[in-house]
């Protein structure tokens, strides 16, 4: 059974990507068989999203496939003043600039140190003609493989060696944005059709909207669906497009739909023209639909003559009313569809960022927390030797005069209740074993037990458990956030670790 020593990756990563990426490929199990189940279980997301096509399909709408990345400029068309409010949550595309990669003497002699037989002139041209968008991003490291007679890891070294200007690249904003909402994209479909099909044109779409919402939680996705349907027709109203909306519904399965006109119109409807759809379901009213019909300004900017009725479904709304989910991060993504964690599980989760590997570092660790605690109330200005092997010596010091050698805060212990991580004087709720000094010191020690020259680790005051050297995975983390619950770690600690390489003969071996 293979199972990935994931530090150890990362680390070996981080000094030579290249050489781990090539040798960790071994890691991988081979030669072996793997049974899958008689059969997979759908996502009830595109489940609820084919049900969908397929009523209405069985209404009459043909279906129609929807641009989803637009200039901003339409949203302008559409809303007229409102455009800056509704833009502000649309998501904006940026691009990364092709520069001028030139060949100096010094990338030609870098280059040939990494492949010696370099053609440089067919790399000129590769460059060329990437810088010119003839060769797309994902299939320049496959040309300067094959057109250079180079590995792939030597590809991938001249890009990051070679080439780190590269790496430096900055996205540079655009007018382009992802459609907030499918209204943006109707406008252009209909305008192409309304010289070339019969009237009445009834269409849907079933897609993604992108909203640049503050935080995902329970109740909001930055990514979700609609079905949307328009009708265009020179006699159609919003009485009409009522009666349609029912019959949509009712082969949803709700029943006695009620209708409420916004008090705050969208301004790609009509003034009182758009409106809430209720519907009873298990007993009580809920929101299912919103109808309106389209603004003639609107219909105007993009040259549309005939009137246009468009009612939207939320899939995701639609699926936590029909499954009785109550969080509709569970509709979407596995993730969020596992029993809720408990206070023990998210306790068990805090690790540090950095640790010591040695016996002798985690002695360290050990060592500075005892000698905080210790004197902790000494007045400083007042250093205490924490540790000394007779190659390095470790001291906790405070060279501010007054002040004590620990702040207030130093031995707060990291707790959870009720789904929150806070701090306490002392153990409460689940206790996760951490304080603060224990985290430092922890991460004191992981930088000082392979160091051979001065070291200083400094802390101040605590705002996030990273000040602490602590980690969340990120799940746990999104499931703490999207409760409403809190991460509340801070206080002053004012810290500080030396260590510095001792040498001679006059230092002995010993644990201070």
């Amino acid at each position: 059974m293979t199972v990935f020593d994931l530090s150890e990756i990362r680390d070996r990563a981080k000094r030579n990507f290249a050489e781990t990426w090539i040798s960790t490929a071994e890691l991988l199990p081979t030669n072996t068989r793997v049974s899958l189940k008689e059969k997979g279980k759908p996502h009830v997301l595109r489940e609820l999203i084919q049900k969908s096509r397929e009523i209405l399909l069985n209404v009459g709408f043909d279906e129609a496939e929807n641009l989803t990345i637009l200039p901003d400029s339409d949203v302008s068309k559409q809303y007229g003043p409102e455009a800056r409010v509704i833009l502000d949550r649309a998501f904006y595309l940026a691009e990364l600039p092709r520069s001028e990669i030139g060949l100096s003497a010094q990338k030609i002699s870098q280059a040939r140190e990494i492949a010696d037989e370099v053609d440089i002139d067919e790399m000129r041209a590769i460059l060329r003609e990437y810088k010119r968008g003839d060769i797309e991003a994902d299939d320049l490291v496959g040309e300067l493989v094959t057109r250079l007679d180079i590995t792939d890891s030597q590809a991938g070294e001249l890009l990051d060696s070679v080439f780190p200007e590269m790496r430096r690249l900055r996205p540079l904003s655009s007018d382009k944005t992802l459609r907030s909402h499918m209204t943006a994209t109707w406008f252009h479909t209909l305008a192409a059709m309304q010289n070339r099909a019969s009237l009445p044109l009834a269409l849907f779409s079933v897609g993604p909207r992108y909203r640049n919402e503050q935080r995902e939680d329970a109740h909001h996705l930055r990514v979700h669906h609609s079905a949307s349907v328009v009708v265009m027709d020179a006699e159609m109203s919003l009485d009409a497009g009522r009666e349609i909306t029912k019959e949509i519904l009712r082969q949803y399965g709700f029943s006695d739909a009620r209708f409420e006109t916004k008090s705050a119109t969208s301004r790609y409807y009509a003034a009182g023209q758009e409106q809430e759809v209720f519907s009873q379901y298990r007993g009580a009213w809920l929101e299912v639909a919103d109808i309106g019909m389209y603004s003639p300004i609107a219909l105007a900017n993009f040259n549309i003559r005939y009137p246009v009725f468009n009612a939207g479904i939320g899939i995701e709304r639609l699926a936590m009313i029909l499954y009785d989910i109550d969080d509709v991060r569970k509709v979407a993504y596995p993730q969020f569809s596992v029993a809720e964690y408990t206070d023990e599980e998210i306790a068990s989760s805090l690790t540090y960022i950095a640790g010591p590997r040695t016996a002798r570092g985690r002695k360290i660790a050990i060592a500075i927390e005892e000698t905080a605690r210790k004197h902790k109330d000494e007045i400083a200005p007042c250093e205490f030797v924490a540790w000394t092997d007779g190659s390095i010596e470790v001291k906790v010091a405070e060279t501010e005069a007054g002040k004590r050698l620990i702040g207030p805060a130093g031995f707060n212990e990291i707790c959870v209740s009720g789904g929150s991580i806070y701090s306490d004087v002392a153990p409460s709720g689940v206790h996760t074993g951490m304080n603060y000094m224990r985290g430092i010191a922890t991460g004191a020690a992981a930088l000082i037990e392979g160091s051979h020259e001065e070291s200083l680790y400094q802390v101040k005051t605590i705002k996030h458990l990273s000040d602490l050297n602590l980690q969340l995975p990120a799940a746990i983390r999104q499931h703490i956030e999207g409760q409403q619950k809190r991460i509340g770690v801070g206080g002053a600690v004012f810290v500080t670790i030396n260590s510095r390489p001792l040498r001679g003969k006059e230092h002995e071996a010993g644990n201070q």
